[in-house]
């Protein structure tokens, strides 16, 4: 009797997202909305804030959930700088242990929040502290809390706030300045290109 032969079944492409606070961040709130019928969207668990440990969390998850079998895959640690020498240092020091586990990270300063906020506007967007973001947005919306679903108010004006992101590290990289430094940037474009990808190669 010949044997049968196991069908392969080819998985979605995964964005796998660490963030200070998991499931219970706004980074969470907002990613959620881009799984699809074609890309699964995770986040890892842990419960580490500072940069080492997240990493270290990430890391077991990525063992744990054997995510370096998945085919087509893009992790992403996701950091805010806090406007802090310290978290800075902190971040600096994994580099390389990300490197060499294909995590690629994204900072925000002073905060993820202000990736919201460059939808609104391209200017007078530099903040003392993450509090002063949360504030601003708190102004502009009437209200804000890290659980509301900022992506359904935002994602018309996405496109335009993808080019002020890009404009900001370009900015830096003329002026010679290091990027986790520079208030503000944000890099969470990059993940959402990392999306674009996958489902461009899904058309």
């Amino acid at each position: 009797m010949a044997r049968r032969q196991l069908k392969h079944i080819k998985k979605k492409p995964l964005i796998v997202i660490c963030s200070e606070g998991g499931k219970k961040s706004s980074e969470y709130y907002y990613f959620r909305n881009y799984a699809s019928r074609d890309l699964r969207i995770q986040f890892s668990t842990g419960n580490s804030t500072d940069p080492k440990g997240m990493l270290e969390d990430l890391i077991k998850y990525i063992n744990n959930e054997d995510i370096k079998s998945e085919d087509n895959v893009r992790i992403f640690l996701v950091l805010d700088t806090d406007l802090s020498n310290q978290r800075i240092e902190e971040i600096e020091k994994i580099e390389d242990q990300c490197f060499e586990n294909n995590i690629e990270i994204i900072t925000s300063s002073p905060t993820f929040e202000i990736w919201y906020l460059v939808h609104y506007r391209n200017n007078k967007l530099r903040f003392g502290t993450s509090k002063e973001v949360k504030k601003e947005l708190e102004k502009i919306n009437g209200t804000y809390n890290e659980t509301m679903d900022m992506y359904r108010i935002i994602k018309d004006k996405t496109n335009e706030a993808r080019t002020v992101a890009q404009s900001f590290e370009q900015q830096a990289i003329n002026n010679h300045e290091e990027l986790l430094t520079t208030n503000p940037h944000t890099g969470v474009y990059k993940i959402l290109d990392a999306i674009d990808e996958f489902n461009e190669k899904n058309d």
